[in-house]
């Protein structure tokens, strides 16, 4: 009888700590923290004044971003998008054929940065905060 308990006991603190493990690794193993994924609102600094613009964007795993930026000069597919080290890259084609890269970061809840249009002839600033549900 003495044998079974010991057998018992051992059995269960080997449980114990397994399980404490698991936890331990399933909490170590915890997400980032998402700042990029959802709706956002924006403008872009043109030289002749600012323009409006709309970001859906999603993380997907490995920092890859996907998703839309929507003007009204109409949408386009993101084509390449990243989120590396707190920096946002996305491109993108404009609707009229020139090549658009920006550049960005979350400063305050807000995500703001460079433009480059056609390659670099042009570079701005823009802004855009995240779309409040009503």
């Amino acid at each position: 009888m003495r044998n079974l308990f010991t057998v018992v006991a051992v059995i269960v603190v080997g449980l114990c700590l397994a399980g404490g493990s698991v936890a331990w690794a399933q909490e170590k193993e915890k997400p980032v923290a998402d700042p990029v994924s959802g709706d956002w609102e924006g403008t872009v600094e043109l030289p002749d004044g600012a323009v409006p613009f709309t970001m859906k964007l999603k993380l997907e795993p490995q920092g890859k971003v996907t998703g839309e930026i929507g003007s009204p000069q109409g949408i386009a597919p993101i084509t390449e998008g990243s989120w590396v080290d707190g920096k946002l890259t996305i491109a993108f084609i404009y609707v009229d054929g020139a090549a658009i890269q920006m550049t960005g970061a979350v400063t305050n809840g807000a995500l703001g940065g460079s433009l480059s249009y056609g390659g670099g002839q042009m570079v701005v600033a823009w802004a855009a905060k995240k779309k409040v549900d009503k």
